[in-house]
This record gives C-alpha cells, structure tokens and sequence, in this order.
C-alpha cells in the first residue's frame, strides 16, 4: 500500500498502529511486539525513498523514548501526549504532528478555544522546526467549519510558514 501510495504521487504515507500506545498496550510490550515491526517498515520504506509517519493513539508520553530511537520518520500524536517532551524526544530527530485535540477542540470548543490551543502548541513546537500543526486523530465530521478556518488562519498568524 505505501509503495502505492508513493508510485501515485504521495508525499509520505501514513501507518494507523492505534492499539499499540500505552492506553492499551505496556511500554514494555510495545517494545517487544510493535516497535520492531514499525522499525522494520520505517527503514524498508526510507530504502525506497519513501516518508512514513505512525499515528499510535492514546498518551504516547510513555513511549517516548523509545520513538526517538527509531529512524527519522513522521509521528502522529494523539492530543493526549505531553507536547513539551514530545518535542524534547521524537521531535529532536523527526516530524511531529498534530496534536489538536479533535473532538473537545475543534469540533466542540469555540472558534477563540481553538486559536489558544493552537497558539499554545505553535510556541511548544515552533523552534527548530519539524512539525505540522494538525489534529491529533481524525477530525469530526461535524467540525463546524470556522474553527477549521480558525486553526489554519492561527497557525499563518504564528508564522509557522517563515
């Protein structure tokens, strides 16, 4: 599938690997049962040129480290995860993103709770690069459409584009 997804033009391809953060899985399984795999598909992928990012759900925090140690790649964060040591850890060597949380912010809160909570992110992320501000998981269908726009037009204001 990735390698199709690249073949048809894609920037990078995304894993779903939702069960195996630590609200479902130890750290210590993860570390026997998925990270290898996950590993192995990363430097597979990256040998044919190919970007790959995870997105493990729940709090990641945990996992963390053990993330950091895998080749550079994409990671998707739940809204869940300890943004500030996300960045200190997986963020020194790959992509983050996210990690807006999609359901009690963009598609519940108000179009000013989204702005806060981009710019609160935006300050955490922003030095040194390697991020895109997103949500953290699939964002609701009924996500009322001015805080989408509210989130992208933040995000310019932060100068993330510089």
């Amino acid at each position: 599938m990735h390698r199709a997804l690249a073949k048809a033009g894609a920037h990078f391809t995304s894993l779903g690997d939702s069960l195996a953060g630590p609200d479902v899985t130890s750290p210590r399984m993860f570390n026997r049962f998925a990270r290898p795999y996950e590993e192995r598909l990363i430097k597979d992928l990256a040998a044919d040129g190919i970007f790959v990012v995870i997105h493990i759900c729940g709090d990641t925090s945990l996992i963390l480290d053990s993330l950091s140690a895998c080749a550079p790649c994409g990671f998707e964060l739940d809204y869940k995860t300890d943004a500030a040591k996300a960045k200190s850890t997986v963020g020194a060597r790959h992509v983050l993103f996210g990690n807006i949380d999609p359901s009690g912010v963009l598609a519940q809160g108000t179009a000013p709770q989204v702005r806060e909570t981009v710019r609160q992110l935006v300050s955490v992320w922003k030095p040194g690069g390697r991020f895109i501000l997103n949500a953290g998981c699939a964002i609701p269908s009924t996500t009322p459409s001015e805080n989408i726009h509210a989130m992208i037009d933040t995000v310019k204001e932060c100068g993330v584009y510089d």
